[in-house]
């Protein structure tokens, strides 16, 4: 018998009972799923540099990033998406000689009778009522005023002879992301007044995110999201990301990064990096501020690949994504294009309701510079994470100080199984470390993960080490399920 408390030359007169979990029937272990999100904070916001805090609701985003800021509407999107995994948050300032966005919207004209204009300013309704009466100038002012009662918007204005300048309360190129429109969908101008608009632009100097990333090195996140999509912060996500996966650190975590832009700026953009672990994303033209949509879908991704790794997200609904106009979304051919560029597709409803098309990582090629598709959907890392996370759990729950011997050693035999078979788990062998990764797969395979167990444990190969008795290697097989991603048919006719 293997006891842990009870002396084995024990002499005193007594009856001592130690108990133990036995974890050979234990189901798959519970994944721990929390994320991170490093968000852009204003002066006013609490958060301390390196501080990290849990955060329960969408609201507590303003105290620690500031009202306005883009770290609370982060915070807001993703809460909206997913109001149960666990959030924490961690912040970062201006960058030192950051400069903010700005754009202009210009009115010309007049309106031939009182009514109400409607804008949309970082994806926030504003609207603001005019009369006859009232000049191009009158109308900027009173827009500015409304802007500005916003105290919640990513931006402020000023109005002058008739223009209102919007000025990014951030600063850096996070601002040109920021959307300025008037909503002729829901109000169309009269023929009288136009309203010109000038995007945001010039903004310059990311904060740098690594500095954030280096605080939490060692914490343990399973997803993390931030709003700069700049060549030099996602050069350090990426990185971190990759450093994170590796088989010493086994800290896995997926990020989630997103852009506004043309087809050709998210060709480039999802040509910066070449990760499995990182997901890009973009809409054009979009009135959401693209770090809420990378919030949201974040959110979404949190809680359906914790409740099942290897199903797809397609068909969801990204919460407070507004869908851009139909001018500006992209085609099928561009979508399909851009999937090849590591960026991932959403498809949008004719209310403006927008859905997950397909959601991919960066990773387009091997290290060798050829095309591979073996990590192209967030399914692949989701599900081989959730299952080195059982597995590693499961191993050290099982044999924690387990003997190593070979298999056919008698005196190994006879110490792993007790008479009536169960298992004893003071000596384990290869063949009865395989076993337990024979049950673990058939988990696996119960809960749709993988299949074809039969032949991928069959293949794989579990020895001691040649020149390290104390050192169990193994080479694990498993094939990962697929998904319903593409139905090609020929639809015949008789004649």
């Amino acid at each position: 018998m293997d006891f842990n408390e009870i002396p084995l030359d024990w002499l005193e007169p007594a009856t001592l009972i130690e108990i133990k979990p036995n974890y050979q029937n234990v189901g798959v272990l519970p994944y721990p799923q929390k994320v991170v999100i490093v968000g852009h904070k204003l002066a006013a916001g609490t958060l301390a540099p390196g501080q990290i805090v849990q955060i329960t609701r969408g609201e507590e985003g303003i105290a620690y990033f500031g009202q306005g800021s883009i770290g609370a509407e982060m915070v807001a999107s993703f809460r909206k998406a997913n109001k149960t995994t666990p959030l924490y948050v961690t912040a970062l300032a201006d960058a030192v000689g950051a400069v903010k966005a700005a754009g202009k919207l210009t009115f010309t004209g007049t309106v031939p009778v009182a009514m109400v204009l409607r804008f949309k300013i970082g994806g926030r309704p504003i609207r603001i009522t005019v009369r006859s009466t009232d000049t191009a100038a009158s109308m900027a002012t009173a827009l500015a005023a409304a802007i500005n009662a916003d105290t919640a918007n990513v931006v402020t204005a000023a109005a002058a002879a008739g223009v209102v300048t919007c000025t990014a309360r951030s600063g850096g190129e996070v601002g040109n992301d920021i959307n300025l429109r008037v909503d002729v969908k829901a109000q169309a101008l009269p023929p009288s007044l136009t309203i010109a608009i000038d995007a945001m632009t010039g903004g310059a100097g990311n904060p740098l995110v690594q500095a954030a990333l280096d605080t939490i090195a060692n914490t343990w996140f399973t997803m993390a999201l931030m709003p700069w999509s700049d060549v030099t912060n996602m050069a350090a996500l990426a990185q971190w990301l990759g450093d994170r996966y590796t088989a010493t650190a086994k800290l896995d975590v997926h990020g989630f990064v997103a852009k506004a832009g043309t087809f050709g700026q998210l060709t480039t953009f999802g040509n910066l990096t070449n990760l499995p672990f990182l997901s890009a994303m973009g809409l054009s033209n979009s009135p959401t501020s693209s770090w809420n949509l990378a919030a949201a879908v974040c959110g979404l991704a949190a809680f359906h690949l914790t409740n099942d790794p290897a199903r797809q997200l397609r068909s969801l609904v990204v919460p407070g994504v507004e869908a851009p106009d139909e001018i500006d979304q992209f085609e099928e051919t561009e979508q399909n294009l851009l999937l090849g560029s590591g960026i991932s597709t959403f498809d949008h409803l004719p209310d403006g309701t927008t859905t997950i098309s397909r959601i991919v990582t960066t990773y387009k090629m091997s290290s060798l510079g050829i095309p591979d598709r073996a990590w192209l959907d967030i399914m692949v890392p989701a599900t081989m994470s959730r299952i080195r996370y059982d597995w590693a759990g499961y191993v050290t729950l099982m044999y924690p100080r387990s003997k190593l011997a070979e298999d056919d050693s008698a005196s190994a035999f006879a110490v792993s199984y007790d008479n009536d078979g169960a298992v004893n788990t003071a000596v384990v062998t290869p063949g009865r470390m395989k076993a337990s990764w024979a049950a673990r797969c058939k988990l696996y395979s119960d809960n749709v993960w993988i299949e074809d167990t039969q032949t991928t444990v069959k293949q794989s190969v579990f020895a001691i080490a040649a020149n390290d008795r104390n050192r169990l290697e193994a080479r694990q097989q498993v094939k990962i399920v697929g998904n319903l991603m593409v139905f090609a048919a020929s639809l015949e006719f008789q004649v």
